[in-house]
């Protein structure tokens, strides 16, 4: 034992000394199983700092009591400080089992069972049939590998005292043992029912369900122990399962959900997630779940297009256009993003985004969409695009372009007789007369398909190289009648 431990056992025994007078009665072994039922629920729900202020007020409030001091001893257990003040109180105190059962308990904790079997015997010649101390020596008789053993010292316990906590150790030893496992789920049903707040009788118990063919069964006794591990996801995923096990898929849905609030990415989970949302029907929870897996999965282009699907069905547009563009960021190789992407364009009548989206879909070269030529095709029709890139001198690109630009006009002139208006653009051009943008600066005839055919056309002219930034105007005026 250490020095520390030895200094606090001697202040624990002048601490301990008791004044004149009647020695102070142990609590009855129903009482003192009742609060280390509080010490372990603490101990799940972290709030062992709770039951520690209460135990101190009691402790003020009757000096003379043990008790409190025994069960602050258990809500440490196991420790050096908690073997220390058990130790000093069964000194003083020798007639009261309770510190020589918590000694015996840090012994099996720590593995010293040898050790372990002295206090034990002494807490049942202390009160002959103490049930909390056959339970320990169960405890440590099984530590030891003697089932049997510890099989008839924890039925004896069990015998005398009825209580969730012995049911629960006899249920664990019996788990494991062929032939067993009936008895070990009844006591523990019976056990969780007036104990929820038990981690490892709860698995157990979900476990022998499911082996049981009970798979609802299961999922309920797991339900309650994610309840006891509201931050653990792992413990939510396996829940999830559960559920799907017992084909409650709106409650499969919640446990991914939360294990994926938790930080959970795994590609596989988030994408049974998406799965349950889509047979659900759930469109709001399918898009949680896509967006998590896109996050998950940054080069898998799908989820962004299912993200697109589901936008567009709520006429979101904008933030369809948004995913579209992430996967064809994502995959500029499929054609088939970019026919997407191009048709959606041609609906907001942004032409010369939809030409650009075509032509990146007819020059990629995964998933090819036979429609996309001659859907491009039509659009170069319906802008009057010339046959041919324009070129040669600034001049003769200018005139070029002017004859798409003068049909489409005298077209648009059919359904509106007074349509009239100036067009000025100014194209810039690289080094080598390319040209690199087409800004309108003014334009008074607001033709969407003139101004966005003026667009494409001088985008795709050939300059001659080092050609200054050119600024075309246009005069759109009705001819005389």
């Amino acid at each position: 034992m250490t020095s520390r431990v030895l200094t606090c056992l001697l202040l624990s025994v002048l601490c301990a000394l008791p004044a004149l007078g009647a020695r102070p009665v142990p609590a009855p072994a129903a009482d003192g199983m009742a609060m280390l039922q509080r010490v372990d629920t603490a101990r799940v729900q972290g709030s062992p700092s709770t039951l520690r202020t209460e135990l101190d007020a009691q402790q003020a409030k009757a000096p003379k009591d043990p008790m409190p001091r025994v069960y602050r001893a258990f809500l440490a257990l196991p420790s050096d400080e908690s073997f220390a003040e058990f130790k000093a109180l069964a000194v003083v105190y020798p007639e009261n089992p309770w510190p020589h059962v918590g000694m015996g308990l840090v012994y099996v904790r720590w593995g010293m069972l040898k050790d372990a079997a002295a206090p034990l015997e002494t807490a049942r010649k202390a009160v002959p049939g103490f049930a909390p101390a056959l339970w320990a020596d169960g405890l440590r008789l099984q530590a030891e590998g003697k089932p049997a053993e510890a099989e008839a010292r924890l039925r004896e316990a069990l015998t005398k005292l009825d209580i969730p906590r012995f049911r629960t150790d006899l249920a664990l030893l019996l788990a494991g043992r062929p032939g067993a496992a009936a008895e070990a789920r009844a006591l523990l049903v019976r056990s969780v029912k007036d104990w929820p707040e038990q981690p490892e009788a709860l698995q157990v118990l979900s476990r022998l369900a499911r082996e049981a063919g009970d798979a609802k069964a299961g999922a309920e006794a797991g339900a309650l122990l994610v309840a006891l591990q509201p931050h653990d996801r792992e413990a939510h995923r396996r829940q999830a399962d559960a559920w799907l096990a017992a084909g409650d898929k709106a409650q499969a849905v919640k446990m991914l959900e939360r294990y994926a609030t938790l930080g959970g990415a795994e590609p596989a989970v988030l994408s049974t997630w998406v799965k349950l949302a889509v047979e659900l029907d759930r469109p709001e929870d399918e898009a949680k779940a896509l967006v998590r897996l896109a996050a998950a999965t940054p080069k898998d282009p799908e989820p962004l297009l299912r993200l697109a699907t589901l936008a567009e069905a709520k006429q979101d547009v904008a933030a369809t256009e948004a995913r579209l563009d992430q996967a064809a960021a994502l995959a500029p190789e499929r054609a088939d993003i970019q026919v997407r992407r191009a048709r959606l364009l041609l609906k907001l009548e942004r032409y010369f985004e939809s030409m650009a989206a075509y032509r990146a879909a007819l020059a990629a070269p995964e998933r090819p969409v036979p429609e996309a030529a001659e859907e491009a095709a039509q659009l170069t029709r319906k802008l009057h695009l010339p046959a041919s890139p324009a070129k040669g001198t600034v001049e003769q690109i200018y005139d070029r372009v002017s004859l798409g630009l003068v049909a489409l006009y005298l077209e648009h002139l059919m359904e509106k007789p007074e349509l009239k208006g100036n067009l000025k653009v100014r194209v810039d051009l690289d080094p080598t007369g390319k040209a690199t943008n087409v800004v309108v600066l003014y334009d008074s005839l607001q033709d969407v398909l003139i101004t966005h055919s003026a667009h494409v056309a001088f985008m795709d002219a050939q300059y001659p190289p080092g050609s200054e930034p050119q600024v075309y105007q246009y005069v759109f005026r009705p001819p005389p009648r």
